[in-house]
């Protein structure tokens, strides 16, 4: 044998005992091979309590938006906020230039003046007419004549002190506060521009951000739990961000539309938020969860011991033997990290947290931890 063939032979010697030392270790890092124990992580089915919640996506809005726009025409004189400004309901935001509508109130007021002087005169001279007429020293026409100037006169007065009240109307409206408590927008004018109430965009946009709604819809399927839910009493809503565990803020469902929209097969609803960290935004799209109830007793395991079966969902025993032993298990729904179990499990069972993919039935099995809670813990 050539030296060249020896050297090949070495080779193919040295890759066949490499591939079987990798595949004994392998075997023996990730599962068990022939009848050796598998290492595995453990948990305790227990028993506890459970909310019932459903879940949606929704966005947030605010309960209370005002288009600010003028009343009145005019030369914006003054702004007294800064964009983005938190304000006051009844704080001074505009002022709109308001010495014509001072003028046009002095002119109201002196007019009114006038009349009111040509009223006493006319009831003066009817007053005098009476006992003259009675006499006869004055004709019918003369007196009727009197009285209808008295009555024409009260009636200009009447439409003189109208004139004044719309007067002082209009120059209120120069003033232009807040209606109500919020924050500001952009504003769409500057000062020296000439504004109108025929404008179409409003001088600003103020939103009650202090408490928000949160605006979803659900199937229709869900809105007899909803309102079987609501007979209860309040029905508690979680906002939530990317943390599950942390949610951004909490309310009550607060409103159910009166229909379902057809087109859809959704019903809208509505919750009420406290946001005075302002930690929702209008607009803002977020995930929204309801707790329609509590059950009490429920059976709860790690969402990390349940795998997807040819016969459905199934979990691993850990019988008194100490070996794995395959279950069949029905799950209602997941509650944070750990699912429900409606059958299949009993309280107190032991099973393996986490399956090895190469577990068996009947496998004896060594754990490694305990799980009660669905976190990491000394198997007791």
């Amino acid at each position: 044998m050539s030296l060249r063939r020896l050297a090949l032979v070495a080779v193919l010697v040295l890759i066949v005992a490499a591939i079987a030392w990798r595949t004994r270790h392998s075997g023996n890092a990730h599962g068990p091979r022939g009848n050796e124990p598998a290492t595995v992580a453990l948990a305790t089915v227990r028993s506890g309590t459970a909310p019932v919640l459903l879940g949606a996506v929704g966005n947030v809005v605010s309960p209370h938006t005002v288009n600010v726009r003028p009343q009145v025409a005019g030369t914006l004189k003054e702004i007294y906020f800064s964009e983005g400004d938190s304000v006051a309901a009844g704080q001074k935001l505009f002022l709109i230039d308001p010495a014509p509508y001072q003028a046009a109130l002095a002119q109201a007021r002196a007019q009114l003046a006038v009349d009111r002087a040509s009223l006493s005169a006319a009831r003066a001279q009817f007053e005098r007419m009476k006992p003259l007429a009675e006499k006869d020293y004055v004709t019918s026409q003369e007196y009727d004549d009197a009285r209808a100037a008295a009555e024409e006169s009260a009636a200009r007065v009447v439409a003189d002190e109208a004139a004044v009240q719309t007067a002082e109307i209009n120059l209120g409206y120069t003033l232009i506060r807040s209606p109500i408590a919020g924050r500001t927008g952009s504003v769409a004018a500057k000062t020296g521009n000439l504004v109108s109430a025929s404008d179409g965009t409003p001088l600003v946009v103020i939103n009650e951000i202090d408490t928000v709604q949160v605006q979803f819809a659900l199937p229709q399927t869900q809105l007899a739990d909803v309102q079987q839910a609501l007979t209860r009493g309040e029905v508690p809503v979680e906002v939530l961000g990317d943390d599950a565990e942390h949610p951004l803020a909490r309310g009550r469902l607060n409103f159910i539309e009166n229909a379902v929209d057809p087109s859809t097969g959704t019903v809208a609803l509505k919750a009420l938020i406290d946001n005075a960290d302002h930690r929702l935004w209008p607009g803002t799209f977020v995930t929204v969860r309801l707790q329609l109830a509590v059950e009490d007793g429920a059976l709860l395991v790690p969402e990390s011991a349940v795998q997807p079966g040819a016969e459905g969902q199934y979990v691993f025993v850990v019988d008194a033997d100490g070996k794995a032993q395959l279950r069949t298990v029905t799950i209602d729904r997941q509650v944070g990290g750990e699912l429900v179990v409606t059958h299949g499990l009993k309280a107190g069972e032991t099973i393996v947290a986490k399956i090895p993919h190469n577990l068996q039935p009947g496998t004896a099995v060594i754990g490694i931890g305990q799980h009660t809670d669905g976190k990491p813990g000394g198997r007791p």
